[in-house]
């Protein structure tokens, strides 16, 4: 039997133009984080990521740097759109940093894969890349009160 992609990525018969999932409207991001939540996430983390309390802290920090990726401005000397929030020191590795602004960093997407491939490859790579993110925080945004008062005042 031959086989293709489904837009979303899952092998589907030839015959068939979407697989089920697609063909009843389910997006790709939905199932796919469902899919991660349920099997791969710790349940506590898994709780943890649909709180009211986490869902307040993520919008605030989205919005208190203006949805820009710190990352793409910094590093790679671009403006993006941050999309998510990224724990510097992830929650596995420190719960009581879970909701500290210090700790949490916007990012687009794709730089997330890009820090997620950092922080998988080696304790040391991971380590200097926090110190990066940890670094941009402090010396570039928060003595200034954020990315409003950085345009106002550059240094």
């Amino acid at each position: 039997m031959l086989w293709h992609k489904c837009r979303c990525g899952t092998l589907i018969p030839q015959g068939i133009a979407q697989c089920p999932a697609c063909a009843q409207g389910v997006s790709r991001q939905m199932s796919r984080h469902m899919e991660y939540n349920l099997f791969r996430r710790n349940k506590k983390t898994a709780q943890f990521y649909v709180s009211k309390e986490w869902r307040a802290m993520r919008g605030y920090i989205l919005s208190r740097y203006d949805g820009l990726d710190l990352y793409a401005f910094h590093v790679q000397h671009r403006i993006a759109t941050a999309d998510m929030v990224h724990h510097i020191v992830e929650i596995e590795d420190d719960w009581n940093r879970r909701l500290d602004p210090l700790n949490l960093f916007p990012l687009s997407n794709s730089n997330h894969g890009i820090i997620s491939a950092l922080y998988d490859k080696d304790e040391d790579t991971k380590h200097r890349t926090q110190i990066q993110l940890q670094r941009i925080l402090q010396t570039h945004w928060e003595p200034y009160g954020g990315i409003k008062k950085v345009f106002e005042n550059p240094v």
